[in-house]
């Protein structure tokens, strides 16, 4: 009898699994490569990116087959071509160097989800990714460091990932040793527990050489999250807050330290924060920026929240855009592919920090954020179904559930592979089959 198509798929798991880690390594150390060890491969950066987008596209195309994957890349797809291509009127070029920024969304979940949904499978993509982690922490450390003693603290403190990438890396950082800490701890006996695994508490010290400000409020959501959840989780907090007030402390005062040297401003203080998150008056953004642009090199990084605030007004300059967008590629080009009309008049608008629902309501407009939310109740409701039973670790998925909807408001690394590849692999795992099938089944 001819062999099934799931037959045929698991002959060749163990081989997806390797080019998956391949690919996650080569675009997790590329740019550090690139910007302190061989810089000649910097002219090569943009042709080793596609092909490792393309092969994870591949990878996900010759797996996916759960009608929500299918519903859910299929919509994105065609709402992407409709807005690109029929409603701006961009190129195909255009369209299919745009859509790059959607691959993790559209193919990372289909492969995780056919790695982990047979057992064998799971167990040994479970083993090489927590292996695969621990490694990332430590590498992650030594190229924070570097750059640290190198640059001093600031947006080149990438970490593996290279210059430009310090949101990226201090929250795949948390994301990672919490994972990592949470599969290790023992609940009853929480401080001992922390001692004992203090080297992944240790590993979180790098993120507070960049300059990443949102690493204060990752710190206290790590602590209060290792906590159990239930009908005490008030107690526990109350008693266990002396214990995140100094951790807390430490990382802050670590950060001024590393950062000292850089502003003499109070990067703390309600006046700093208020002019990093927001300008004051939102209708002279544009002047504000470009004046900016002029004073500094070309550079404008207008404040997250202003960029959000600003919106209605680009509305009413470019009406008609509010349902589709203004097509996928808004934020790329300008190597090997020229950019748009629209973005080389909002340049200025476009560069710098940009929070991810802003990178959706630009090339997707308000059907796009729609079908992302659509694809996060998806991402956490959706368990990983074989038969067995299934148990929610709610303090792993609660972390994630508040990273998302920070990176909504915060940075658009959602776009990025790598990030994908990662976060949705911990999702997945806050599912766990429940101890007393395992045990009947072995």
């Amino acid at each position: 009898m001819p062999r099934s198509h799931d037959s045929l798929m698991k002959d060749r798991s163990n081989t997806y699994q390797k080019v998956f880690f391949i690919v996650l390594w080569v675009l997790c150390t590329f740019g550090f490569v690139a910007d302190e060890i061989i810089p000649p491969l910097d002219q090569i950066r943009s042709p080793i990116f596609l092909l490792c987008d393309l092969t994870i596209a591949m990878l996900g195309i010759c797996v996916i087959r759960k009608w929500q994957d299918l519903a859910l890349s299929a919509t994105l797809l065609l709402l992407a071509f409709f807005s690109t291509y029929f409603i701006n009127g961009l190129s195909l070029p255009f369209f299919l160097n745009g859509l790059r920024e959607f691959v993790g969304l559209m193919f990372v979940m289909p492969l995780l989800r056919y790695f982990l949904e047979e057992e064998g499978r799971r167990k040994r993509f479970e083993r090489a990714f927590d292996h695969n982690l621990y490694l990332f922490l430590f590498v992650q450390a030594f190229c924070l460091i570097f750059q640290f003693l190198k640059y001093g603290a600031g947006d080149h403190g990438g970490g593996s990932f290279g210059n430009w990438y310090s949101g990226q890396v201090s929250t795949l950082i948390y994301l990672c040793s919490f994972y990592l800490l949470n599969k290790q701890i023992d609940r009853d006996n929480f401080l001992k527990s922390l001692y004992d695994n203090k080297s992944l508490i240790l590993l979180l010290a790098p993120t507070f050489l960049n300059e990443t400000k949102i690493s204060i409020v990752y710190l206290l959501l790590y602590f209060i999250l290792l906590l159990p959840i239930d009908r005490r989780l008030v107690v526990r907090m109350t008693l266990f807050a002396p214990v995140v007030v100094i951790f807390v402390w430490m990382g802050v005062n670590i950060y001024s330290a590393s950062t000292r040297n850089s502003e003499d401003t109070n990067k703390f203080s309600i006046e700093y924060i208020s002019e990093y998150l927001l300008l004051e008056e939102v209708e002279h953004a544009k002047d504000d920026a470009e004046w900016n642009m002029d004073s500094n090199n070309g550079v404008a990084d207008v404040p997250r929240m202003t960029k959000l605030l600003y919106l209605p007004i680009l509305d009413e300059e470019n009406p008609g855009h509010i349902l589709t967008g203004f097509g996928v590629g808004q934020f790329k080009g300008g190597t090997s592919m020229e950019v748009s009309e629209f973005a080389e008049e909002y340049d200025w608008l476009l560069m710098g920090s940009i929070p991810y629902v802003f990178h959706l309501y630009i090339q997707l407009g308000v059907l796009g954020v729609v079908w992302f939310l659509a694809f996060v109740v998806n991402l956490f409701m959706a368990p990983i179904t074989d038969g067995r039973r299934w148990t929610r670790n709610w303090n792993i998925c609660l972390f994630a559930l508040i990273v998302i909807t920070i990176l909504l408001i915060y940075i658009d690394i959602l776009r990025k592979v790598e990030f994908c590849m990662i976060f949705f692999a911990i999702v997945c795992f806050s599912w766990q089959p429940e101890a007393e099938q395992v045990e009947i089944e072995s």
